[in-house]
This record gives structure tokens, sequence and C-alpha cells, in this order.
């Protein structure tokens, strides 16, 4: 059986490719902000709820976290709805695959958004509350998990064939429990995103407090040790993070790696600007500077996010070019895109200043 045989005819897309990609990175990178603000917040509060009883910054963050966690999913919707445009026959089919698990996710999400609830109203009077946590960090981590294995399947439809070998699915009739263990890039990938959510989670810790200090509703003998230890994490994990995706690129395949390695002046210039933020982004982080490392760390995401789509491409290529898409001109819904976008995020941003009003914060 050819894996090229199994893959489905794609759609016609109503605008030209590069607005949907465009698009696709910049809302990806704001979902993967927000992911990371609520998986690395969790895990933090975790474990300073384990060491420091009634501790100040569980308290802070542990308030942030369900409204963090809404954001996440909304924020999500948009890259999730471009990937399907421009690489549905891929997407739907290694969704199906994994169907089982891939549809646990709704109900593992709720489970988790519930979790951080309980968590935030019971933290001080329910000594459980800690288990709830660490209920939520472990789902958290599995769904984190679930959409590697999507995301890292629908690139190979080769593993695809998994399906119909001996033993497989198709015999045992055990259709939607398919990952994609097989694949050496899958762990590294994996631990890359989940070290960068540790990292991210200890950079919203020293923003909250940041905040709060600024507004003077703590004083700076309060506010500094828990600045200090979240960008320590922060640190820490972003320095980590360097060994795990240079893992990662050595797991991939060799016709890939050698793209970002000097075969290619683009993509290889791309991990290169990439690589260049994270040193700002370091730069900044040693020197406690929180805000100039927040804005960094935005513009490293973001230079992260397009060498994610070089990757996806190059993965894909044997297959399939975005750029052959067929299109069929209709902007109208791009423009209500744009419209709804807009006043989506004033009301985001209106909704946050009231939240963060003097007498309104946890």
């Amino acid at each position: 059986m050819v894996a090229a045989n199994l893959i489905p005819a794609p759609d016609a897309i109503p605008v030209a490719w590069g607005w949907l990609e465009v698009l696709l990175i910049v809302t990806f990178a704001a979902h993967i902000l927000m992911m990371n603000a609520v998986v690395g917040g969790g895990v933090l509060c975790l474990v300073r709820s384990v060491s420091f009883p009634r501790d100040t910054a569980v308290r802070v963050v542990s308030h942030s976290l369900p409204t963090l966690f809404a954001l996440t999913v909304n924020f999500g919707v948009a890259p999730l709805l471009f990937a399907q445009m421009l690489y549905g026959q891929f997407f739907y089919t290694s969704s199906v695959l994994m169907g089982a698990y891939w549809l646990s996710v709704v109900l593992l999400v709720i489970i988790a958004y519930s979790g951080l609830y309980t968590f935030r109203y019971k933290y001080e009077t329910w000594k459980s509350s800690r288990m709830i946590l660490a209920m939520v960090c472990a789902v958290l981590l599995f769904v984190g998990f679930i959409f590697t294995n999507n995301m890292t399947m629908m690139l190979q439809p080769e593993a695809w064939l998994a399906y119909f070998g001996d033993g497989g699915a198709a015999d045992s009739g055990m259709g939607g429990l398919l990952l994609n263990t097989a694949d050496p890039a899958l762990v590294p990938r994996y631990l890359h995103f989940m070290l960068a959510a540790v990292a991210v989670g200890g950079l919203t810790l020293a923003l909250l407090f940041e905040h709060r200090l600024a507004k003077g509703t703590m004083d700076k003998k309060e506010a500094m040790p828990h600045i200090r230890f979240g960008m320590m994490w922060f640190t820490i994990c972003t320095a980590m993070q360097l060994l795990v995706g240079g893992a990662f690129l050595g797991s991939m395949p060799v016709r890939i790696r050698s793209l970002f390695l000097g075969s290619s002046d683009f993509h290889t210039g791309a991990l290169a600007v990439a690589l260049v933020c994270v040193a700002i982004v370091l730069h900044y982080a040693v020197r406690q500077r929180v805000k100039a490392t927040a804005v960094a760390l935005v513009a490293t995401v973001l230079a992260m996010s397009l060498v994610r789509a070089l990757v996806r491409a190059a993965y894909l290529e044997p297959y399939f070019k975005v750029q052959d898409l067929p299109v069929m001109a209709d902007y109208s819904p791009m423009i209500l895109f744009f419209a709804t976008l807009l006043g989506g995020l004033w009301c985001i941003y209106y909704m946050i200043r009231l939240a963060f009003r003097p007498g309104r914060e946890g």
C-alpha cells in the first residue's frame, strides 16, 4: 500500500494561501503563549502549594488561571480552523486515526477547567485542593501529548499505514487508537513545548507581581522575591529548551534537518533569527527585566512559529505543497473574520482592564 493513496483530495480555499498561512502563524503564537501560561502556571502553583502552604504566589496565580484557560481555548479556535483550511486532508485523517484520544480532549478540557476553579476557591481552606491541582496538571500534560501526536502524525502519511499493519487497528477492530509513538521526534517535540510552558508560567508569575508592584497594591519587599522566583524558573527552563530543541532538530529526518543547517538559506536564516530572539530573551531574563523579557518572548514565539510552519511544509513536501491549493475567490469571510477579531480583542482588553482594577484582584 502506498501512503500517498490514502491522502484525500484537498478542498478549495477562499483566498490566497499566504493570507491563511500568516494568520495561522500569528494566531498559533497567541494561543501557545496562553496555553504555556496556563500549564506552566499550574505546575508552579502545584510546586509552591506543596512547599509553601498558603503561599501568596499560589493565591495570585491561581486567581488568574481560570481566565487564562478560557482565553487559551478561545484563542485556540482560530489556528485550528486555519490549519484545517490549509491542511485539512492531513489533519482530518490523523484525527480520525486517533479519534478516541482526540474526542476525549473535550471532556479532559472540561475537567481541567472545573479543577482550576475548584483550586482557586478551595486552596486556602481545603487541603485536598492540592490533589485537584495535581490532577489538573496531569490532564493538561496528557492533552498536550495528544495534540503533539496529532500534529506529528498529520505530517507523516506513511505513519498511517500502521493502521493496516499486522495486528493493527484494521485487523483488531480497535479503530481510533493509533498514536505516533514510532516517530523519534515525538518525545523531543513534546518536551520542547512542555518546558516552554513551565518557563512561561514563571514569567506569568513575575508579570503578575510586577503589575501589583507598579499599581502600588504590594510593596517591593513583598513582591521582589516572587518576581525573582518566577524569572529564575523562566531562565532555567528557557536555557534547558536549547538542549531539548537541539535534540528535537537532531531527531528530524536528515532531509529536513539539513534545510535548517545550511542547505537552505531561508530555512537556516529563519532558525538563526529565532535563536537570536532566544538570546535576547535570556539577556533580559537574567537581568530581571520582566516587561522587556515578555516583549522579547512574543517576538521569539512568532519566530519559532514561522520555523514550525517551515518544518511542517518540509515534512509534507513529498505529498503536498500549500501553494498548489485551488482558490475559489471569496473575500467576504476574511473581512468578517477581521471585523469580528478586532471587536473580540477590544472586548477582551476591556474585560482585562476591569479584572485588574484596584480592589478586584485576588
